[in-house]
């Protein structure tokens, strides 16, 4: 039997939450069990993010020597290198998530560590890419923001996250860095701890859904989805599975370095979102720090459609820490935890 409960509050000591759809394990309409399959289990490095565009896995990789490889999911081969890591020519120090370009023509990469996104070619078969334009997030002038996952959502305006704060969920920049600021109208804060605390538990993911008309931002250490309209408009709030998901880190250590340090008992919530568009897909987590199997791990994927509403819970066979979806020829790719190898999941 589906369950959807319409919450008019749901409050604890840091956060009040107006009219949100609250969502159980027994909302969704189907369960599916799904196995994996291998297409490579011999990657050498530390695999940390997974983006598809076109037909190649882009692999963002935290090994020392290199940050983006190339897997030909057609071919099921490993390509080489794409992007590696220094700061010569075309080198980056770190990336996030990596992104197509409006166009779908390029592909664009952030580089946490340099404060700039970089556009570069697209999938170069044998050959390290060209970078070919570069946004800088120069520190003078963005001294109090450090920017997270920024995404094309026109040819002249993009969205990103500020990790530095949590009221804001996130921001609109032009090509020029003019930005804005967008808030979510039914949250309110109570300010019951410092502000790095508080950025850090309100910290988000944020995709963008393929036609560009809605951004879905989920919570790190909190368990809401936010679903926006392109203009900044929110359109919907999700919550769940689990009632009273409560925060919990250890206090007196986070008062005493300034920054908000784990407990056991801290729980994580959503770990990677990807969205078609026809659905939202979550890798939601819900295990604590304390958990043998790693809360920054998980076998399952949530998906909602672009209203909020729970359709299809998926139960992996293992555990993964990031993936992609391709809903044309039904399968989600993924990096498998704690082996490292690259695989994916038939949906059929």
């Amino acid at each position: 039997m589906v369950s959807i409960l319409l919450a008019g509050c749901d409050s604890n000591e840091y956060i009040e939450i107006k009219d949100a759809v609250i969502f159980n394990d027994k909302s969704f309409k189907e369960v599916k069990m799904l196995s994996h399959t291998d297409i490579d289990t011999e990657f050498i490095g530390n695999p940390v993010r997974m983006t598809k565009v076109d037909t190649f896995l882009y692999i963002v990789d935290s090994s020392i020597d290199s940050v983006v490889h190339l897997f030909d999911v057609k071919n099921n081969l490993y390509r080489g290198l794409m992007v590696g890591r220094g700061t010569g020519p075309n080198e980056l120090l770190s990336s996030g998530y990596v992104h197509p370009s409006p166009d779908n023509q390029f592909v664009w990469l952030y580089d946490i560590t340099g404060r700039q996104w970089v556009k570069y070619g697209k999938a170069n078969v044998g050959k390290i890419s060209v970078m070919t334009e570069k946004i800088r997030f120069v520190k003078d002038t963005f001294a109090t923001m450090t920017v997270e996952d920024p995404v094309w959502i026109s040819d002249s305006l993009f969205v990103c996250v500020n990790l530095n704060s949590f009221k804001e969920r996130f921001y609109f920049f032009d090509r020029q860095l003019k930005h804005k600021p967008v808030y979510n109208p039914r949250f309110s804060f109570k300010k019951n701890a410092p502000d790095f605390v508080l950025n850090e538990m309100f910290s988000i993911l944020l995709n963008v859904k393929p036609d560009k008309s809605k951004i879905v931002l989920g919570g790190r250490y909190f368990d809401c989805l936010e679903v926006y309209h392109s203009s900044g408009i929110l359109s919907t709030l999700t919550k769940g599975p689990e009632k009273g998901f409560n925060f919990n880190y250890d206090r007196q250590r986070s008062y005493a370095r300034g920054a908000m340090i784990k407990s056991p008992e801290t729980r994580r919530a959503y770990l990677c979102l990807k969205s078609t568009d026809e659905r939202i897909y979550a890798l939601y987590s819900g295990k604590e720090k304390q958990d043998v199997s790693n809360y920054s791990n998980s076998d399952v994927v949530f998906t909602f459609d672009w209203e909020g509403k729970p359709l299809t819970k998926y139960v992996l066979d293992c555990q993964i820490i990031s993936f992609d979806v391709d809903e044309n020829n039904k399968k989600i790719y993924a990096i498998r935890e704690p082996e490292k190898s690259i695989i994916y999941f038939d949906l059929n």
